[in-house]
């Protein structure tokens, strides 16, 4: 972890950290829902109620970052690859490898730990969302937690784009190191994959600009 970070303590004995920006986007993504999305949802609740669901909300979304990482580390240590550390940071998280993946199939499902984990969370908090709306809970809980399942399912599918450094290009590389044989040769095919939807993200983005 940089020295910009807030050292939090261990999870499963692996260094957890968050970098001074996410308090910046965790007040952002509070004020959002708590002044704008839930009052404008659900009008009439009192403020507090807003800006109590809406903070646990955002906590709660960056502990499924969180998780999504961890599953990452986890996933690593068993196959033998040394993890120095988990940061949280503006753009999400990242967990520190610091060796290389002994085999393909273990690079393929540390890879796929983290989308893994944010589709069972997305599940999760749908069938939670499910189940208070049943019993008649107040809908801005459910709400939040519905909320909480879209973004995780977001999560995991835009993880799962098949290009470097995202997870889904970590994938592509140990697919495409199983059927080469050249760990070489199928991470640079999937860092240029990675380029290519760079520029195709980058043209989106221009257009719709």
């Amino acid at each position: 972890m940089g020295r910009s970070s807030i050292r939090l303590g261990r999870i499963f004995g692996v260094p957890v950290g968050l970098d001074w920006s996410l308090l910046v986007i965790a007040g952002l993504l509070t004020v959002s829902l708590a002044a704008d999305r839930f009052p404008e949802e659900f009008p009439g609740e009192p403020t507090g109620a807003y800006w109590v669901v809406g903070l646990a909300t955002a906590a709660i979304f960056f502990a499924s970052v969180l998780a999504h990482e961890l599953a990452h580390a986890v996933v690593a240590r068993r196959h033998g690859v040394r993890v120095e550390g988990i940061t949280l940071w503006m753009l999400g998280g990242v967990a520190k490898l610091g060796s290389e993946s002994p085999t393909p199939r273990a690079e393929l499902l540390i890879s796929a730990a983290g989308p893994g984990t944010s589709v069972a969370l997305a599940g999760v908090f749908a069938a939670g969302a499910a189940t208070l709306s049943g019993l008649g809970a107040p809908e801005l809980l459910s709400s939040a937690l519905a909320w909480l399942a879209v973004i995780n399912a977001i999560l995991a599918v835009f993880n799962l784009i098949p290009a470097a450094p995202l997870d889904g290009g970590r994938i592509l590389a140990s697919l495409l190191w199983f059927h080469h044989h050249d760990r070489h040769r199928a991470v640079a095919t999937a860092a240029n994959v990675g380029v290519v939807f760079g520029w195709v993200f980058i043209g989106a983005g221009g257009l719709g600009w």
